[in-house]
């Protein structure tokens, strides 16, 4: 098992290091394009219509806060109204919206419950006639400059989507604390996709599209629950470009809990791998340019190598704790004095490797922080980093395993 650990680390690392520092030379390697200038619009009377919806399902305790933080954002309020669409709630969610029912800019639907969050986005879509349409889930706030920040990208032609940065909200659990370092290090990543033209998931918390995106590729599809997925990859298809803006900032509440993180983070996983599957022929071809040839494949590689990676990574934790029971057991403990000098970091190369690996997880962190989302370098939460692997091998073998048996993930 020792050969073979360590053989694996060092394929695992150098992938891993490979597409880190392919994304950091992406980064700051790529300086602003004519496409990227932006000339805004100009009279104000040039600003688009919007229409948000927000599709809710048992969301009485959030979504007052949803409604209340669009209603606040900057921007005409003649040309954005909301549309709330209660699908099917067993809850107090509609009593909760009867706040809104009179106001002007906010309009109340309610639909039977299908299972899925895509039927309720067709269901607002089809009550909307918008120039641009969004959608806000109802578990999430946004920034008041938000849409402002997006809507600037609709004043180039060839922009069809616009992506915001996504973070935690008042993170308070572990599983909320790991998520928020992901979410944060995930901004940088949307950053280097958009450099890339190769943003493929349009998140349901505050995605911006022209309406006429529905109107030729068609509207939402179930598409294993991750109907976000499928619609970047349709508009893909369809030459429609999707850019990211990271100044357009969106709040979200990450599951509290490990078993709803599993279960949320398996439904994504699975989505993206049936997906794949039903795009495969896209996979490698070229014909969507650097998503086809490196950014799908290495998606898909970074799920092999985390399932793979599993057993490796509780042998690498349990060894050496045996390994000191051991010795403990035949001659005691014995306290020794910790000595820092150059004999003491490990020679190994995969070590190397492995610190190096780390230290560009950091990097991608601070980039996201201080230059994209403005915000504290550094924080304890970093040491998050260190526990994500296992929790992260963990749902992408179940989402692996439900795959190859096609058992389907359920939306709630």
């Amino acid at each position: 098992m020792g050969t073979l650990h360590s053989v694996f680390i060092y394929v695992a690392l150098f992938i891993a290091l490979y597409f880190q520092v392919f994304l950091l030379l992406t980064y700051f390697g790529w300086r602003k394009r004519d496409q990227d200038i932006l000339p805004g619009f100009n009279p104000e009377s040039e600003m688009p219509t919007v229409s948000i919806i927000v599709p809710c399902y048992n969301e009485e305790r959030t979504v007052k806060k949803t409604i209340s933080s669009l209603l606040e954002l900057t921007y005409p309020q003649h040309r954005l109204k909301i549309v709330v669409v209660d699908d099917g709630s067993k809850d107090s969610t509609w009593k909760v919206v009867q706040e809104f029912a009179d106001h002007p800019q906010v309009r109340l639907l309610q639909k039977a419950n299908e299972g899925s969050k895509f039927a309720a986005l067709n269901f607002g879509l089809k009550n909307v006639d918008s120039d641009i349409i969004g959608c806000l889930d109802a578990d999430s706030r946004v920034d008041t400059m938000a849409l402002m920040h997006s809507i600037e990208w609709f004043s180039r032609t060839d922009v069809y989507a616009v992506v915001p940065s996504m973070v935690i909200d008042s993170p308070k659990t572990l599983m909320q604390h790991m998520q928020k370092v992901e979410y944060e290090s995930s901004t940088y990543l949307r950053q280097a996709l958009h450099r890339m033209e190769s943003m493929y998931v349009a998140p349901g918390p505050f995605t911006l599209f022209r309406k006429e995106v529905f109107e030729k590729v068609g509207l939402y599809k179930e598409a294993y629950h991750t109907e976000d997925l499928d619609m970047g990859l349709r508009m893909h298809i369809a030459g429609m470009r999707m850019v990211h803006a990271s100044k357009s900032l969106v709040y979200t509440h990450g599951p509290k809990t490990w078993p709803a993180l599993l279960k949320q983070r398996v439904r994504w996983t699975y989505g993206f791998i049936k997906n794949m599957m039903d795009y495969k022929s896209y996979i490698l071809s070229g014909q969507l340019g650097d998503l086809s040839i490196f950014i799908l494949p290495l998606g898909f590689a970074s799920i092999l190598l985390s399932v793979i990676s599993l057993p490796f990574l509780v042998y690498g934790l349990v060894a050496p704790i045996v390994a000191h029971a051991q010795q403990f057991a035949v001659t005691g403990i014995h306290f020794h004095k910790f000595t820092l000098d150059i004999f003491s970091i490990p020679s190994q190369a995969y070590a190397f490797i492995g610190i190096l690996s780390v230290f560009m997880l950091a990097l991608t962190l601070v980039i996201g922080r201080k230059f994209l989302l403005k915000q504290k370098i550094l924080s304890l939460d970093l040491l998050t980093l260190i526990i994500y692997p296992y929790f992260s091998a963990v749902w992408q073998a179940k989402s692996l395993y439900n795959a190859a048996l096609s058992k389907k993930s359920s939306w709630r």
